[in-house]
Formats: structure tokens, sequence, C-alpha cells
């Protein structure tokens, strides 16, 4: 199998999706467990999502066998049958848990308890998104933990990375690095080369039998997007760990900005040596992120509409 090497979906056809719609993996797995399973369209695979760990790769070639990692199965079983995977579900759900990756976890309730509700502006089409490579020898250093959709033309893209708590703040994949590289997308105009990529994926979707898409993303185009994507950052769990420390909101600040806004005790030396939020987007007014915080945490987050400013605490455009 050749991960990520082409177009999402293009192998992805209706004898596939009809062969898979009758296997155990769609009627057992995915039709009994929406609540905790999302499909991801990928190029000759589809994925099954528990906690956004991905469980289940199932080629086009054998619609009712799957590759899992042998960790979830407890005895180095990689290659599953559907029925095979359907006995092993508690077991490989129990393993999912122990790695206890909260973010993740949050990920996958933020995904499905939008899409659960038909009020929300918003339909989240995929998770984990990384770019197909296309020929290339590396990957794109950009990647979306949510990619959304609004359900209404013309039809705005939403591109979302998720923290909870402080624990992921800082570092190689800290805020730092992610803003720096959304804006190089942003900057690089890679979401034109992007909307046929998420046409297929809908597509594809929709003949899968993934529930509440909306009818208005039926036969969607290219032409039919809002020019300029939209950027979100979302925090949830934003309280301190302890009561005398800072939120995440503050610690967050501390990466970014000098002038310690948002209640911010501390600065980052890394501030001094490459510069604040505004060098890491070259002072480019016209990128405009919105970071979203919200106080609520884990088992109860209580936000069903992923990007409604109304289901959080704080919302912060930029400004200088």
């Amino acid at each position: 199998m050749n991960d990520r090497d082409s177009f999402r979906g293009t192998s992805i056809d209706e004898k596939f999706a009809k062969s898979f719609k009758e296997s155990l993996f769609f009627k057992k797995i995915y039709k009994e467990h929406k609540n905790e399973i999302i499909i991801g369209v990928r190029d000759s695979y589809i994925n099954l999502y528990y906690n956004c760990d991905s469980i289940a790769l199932i080629d086009v070639s054998n619609p009712k066998k799957c590759e899992t990692n042998s960790y979830y199965t407890n005895n180095g079983k990689k290659c599953l049958t559907d029925v095979e995977f359907k006995n092993y579900y508690d077991t490989i759900k129990a393993n999912s848990n122990k790695r206890d990756k909260l973010e993740k976890q949050a990920q996958q309730r933020l995904f499905i308890d939008n899409n659960n509700n038909s009020l929300s502006d918003w339909y989240c089409i995929d998770v984990e998104y990384t770019k197909s490579l296309k020929g290339k020898k590396t990957a794109e250093d950009w990647r979306f933990d949510i990619i959304a959709i609004s359900k209404e033309p013309p039809f705005r893209i939403a591109f979302i990375e998720l923290k909870y708590g402080n624990g992921a703040l800082g570092g190689a994949s800290g805020i730092r690095t992610h803003v720096k590289d959304y804006y190089a997308f942003f900057k690089n105009n890679f979401y034109e080369s992007l909307l046929p990529e998420i046409v297929s994926i809908i597509n594809k979707l929709i003949i899968l039998g993934v529930d509440n898409i909306p009818c208005s993303l039926e036969n969607i185009s290219c032409e039919q997007f809002a020019p300029v994507p939209e950027f979100y950052f979302i925090t949830l769990n934003n309280n301190p760990e302890y009561p005398s420390e800072k939120t995440p909101k503050s610690t967050m600040s501390g990466y970014l900005f000098g002038d310690k806004r948002w209640g911010c005790r501390r600065v980052s030396s890394l501030i001094n040596k490459e510069g604040d939020y505004f060098d890491l987007i070259e002072h480019d007014k016209s990128f405009k992120p919105v970071f979203l915080f919200s106080n609520s945490k884990l088992p109860d987050l209580r936000i069903p509409d992923i990007l409604n400013k109304d289901y959080y605490d704080d919302v912060e455009i930029i400004e200088k």
C-alpha cells in the first residue's frame, strides 16, 4: 500500500463503496458506534479513526480486510478480517484509551458532536489531514487537525489546529510552529491546489454512506468555494493545572507576544531569538487567524457547533 502517494479519493469508486457498506466494518463498527468512529478518505484506502487514532486501514483491493497496528490487538496480529476486527473492537478501543491522548480524544468529540448537530453552520470532513505526496520526496510541513466546510455556498473552508491544556504549546510541534506553517500555507496559496482534493473527499464520503452530510454539498465544485480559507486555533481545557499557575491562554501568549497580553507572566526566550507572532507571519495583515479558548474539558466539552464563538469563553483576533 502506497501511503499518501496520490490524490485523495481517486481510487475509491462505487464498487468499493458498495462492498464496504456490506462489510462488518460499516454495519457493525461504523453504524453501531457512530458516536466514536470517524471515516477518513485517503487514496487507495480509507481509515477508521477512534480517539483520532487510525485503528483500521481498509484497502480498496479488499474492503473486508484491514491493517491495524499490532499494539491495538495485544498479540501482534496486524491484518484482520472484518469479522476478526469486530471481535477485537473492545480490545482495540481499550488500548487506544490507554494512550491517554486527551487532545486526540477532544478532537474526536469536537468533530462528531459538531456533525451530529444539524443546526451547526459547519460540517467536519477530515481529521489528521496531511497532504498527499504526489511524487514529492517529502511531505509539506503543514497539517490540519480538522478540516471543516460551511453548509451553504459560497463554501468556506476552515483549517483547525487544536490544543488541549498547557501540554502541547511549546516544543517542535507547539503553537509557534503551527502559526508559521499555517502562514506558509496561506502565503503560498496552497488553498487553491487543495480544493479539488476537498471536493474528492466530500464526494467519497457521500458514496461511502457517511452520516449527516448536508444535501448542499452534493455535486459540489471548486467554483463554489470562498476565495480565501479561514484559520482557527482552538484551545480547550483553558484552565490552570493548579490554582496559582497560568492558564493555557496566558502560556500561549508567552510563546507569541512580547507585551505580556492575555495575562502572560513570562515571555519565552524564543521571541528574542526568532521574533514574535508578527515576525512569524511577516507582518502580513491579510492573515487573520482566530484564536478560540474554552474552559470546557473532557468528558463534557459542550461544544456542538465547532466554530460558533458563543460556545467559547474567549475569542481573539490579533491586532498589533
